[in-house]
């Protein structure tokens, strides 16, 4: 080969090598996992889906996400651990999951605080919500958004509830977290903390007699086949955080965290409305399936929180001071606001 004909061979090869490294980052395609808990029917595994689908779709395909749902990746603590450890992109768990890493977000789940879904959308999307997703970075992890799982209520295979004694003496189901622990042990039952993902089984063998979750959370869990009862207690409101591993996110372009940001806030405002529509009907199909349902007195209700007192108290400073005072006040505000019923 002549030499200058060599040269200008290296030149363009060495000008092609330089260019295809600076590709810019919206050419890169970018495929990622989003793990879950719960089934395809549930609000969670809905809205991942739903995220999952617009991300594609405004990124003309290039960032494509793979959503892996019913704990095929694990538990929701095994799924934290994979985002931190950056063999997981993305996972929605439980506020008293992240708890367990940050304990500030322990605050969410107290017991009786939040008097409706508007109330706990107000708290949560205002700046003592964004406060505490501000909080993950430093646990390894990126906060796009609170989604729900909705009010809490009681279900067992003994017997109904309609008073705070008759919840003693009850094996019950917790998540794996110091206050759901604490409050059922403090209603006179026996907390068991177990993994979603290991329930249904407990249930069946009677290992434990009930479990508190929304009413999406039995259906697409199908524990009406094995729970007579489901008493509308109400005690704790339950929100989910859609969270990013801290490693993948540090990879991304500003623009491309930009449009997961975005799609984040549609996604959630689906994932709400499919949440509440749900819950809404789901009552009516649980009885169809066998459930007795009973609801729970206020004055009951009111009792239960009496009881709970001291556990709100240990909680609210495990929590911290600050804490505790910022969510008193956004609770206050947004119920000034209309936010609750």
């Amino acid at each position: 080969m002549h030499r200058k004909t060599w040269l200008r061979t290296i030149a363009a090869l060495t000008m092609a090598a330089v260019v295809g490294g600076a590709a810019p980052a919206w050419s890169q395609e970018i495929k990622a996992k989003l793990g879950t808990s719960l089934p395809d029917s549930h609000p969670q595994t809905m809205g991942a889906r739903k995220f999952a689908e617009l991300v594609e779709q405004k990124s003309d395909g290039r960032i494509k996400i793979a959503v892996f749902s019913n704990g095929q990746l694990g538990s929701d603590q095994q799924m934290q651990a994979a985002l931190r450890g950056g063999t997981q992109e993305f996972t929605v768990p439980s506020t008293a999951t992240l708890a367990n890493l940050d304990k500030s977000f322990g605050i969410i789940g107290m017991p009786f605080s939040f008097a409706s879904e508007a109330q706990a959308d107000a708290v949560l999307d205002g700046p003592f919500g964004q406060s505490l997703l501000d909080r993950l970075p430093a646990v390894g992890m990126v906060g796009l958004a609170f989604w729900e799982n909705g009010f809490r209520n009681l279900t067992n295979s003994r017997r109904p509830v309609e008073r705070v004694e008759d919840i003693r003496g009850l094996k019950v189901r917790t998540m794996q977290n110091t206050l759901y622990i604490d409050m059922f042990n403090g209603l006179g039952a026996n907390a068991v903390p177990l993994a979603v993902t290991e329930l249904f089984t407990a249930l069946e063998t009677r290992a434990v007699d009930g479990q508190e979750n929304p009413y999406t959370v039995v259906h697409a869990q199908k524990f009406y086949d094995v729970q007579k009862y489901l008493s509308t207690t109400g005690h704790a409101y339950d929100a989910l955080v859609l969270v990013a591993s801290g490693k993948f996110w540090d990879r991304l372009s500003e623009s491309d965290r930009q449009l997961l940001r975005e799609v984040a806030r549609e996604a959630t405002l689906y994932q709400r409305q499919t949440s509440r529509e749900l819950n809404a009907k789901l009552r009516e199909e649980l009885v169809g399936l066998g459930m007795q349902i009973n609801d729970v007195a206020p004055e009951e209700r009111e009792r239960m929180r009496e009881a709970l007192q001291g556990v709100i108290d240990k909680h609210a400073a495990v929590s911290g001071a600050d804490v505790t005072e910022q969510f008193r006040q956004a609770l206050a505000a947004s119920s000034q606001a209309g936010g609750a019923k």
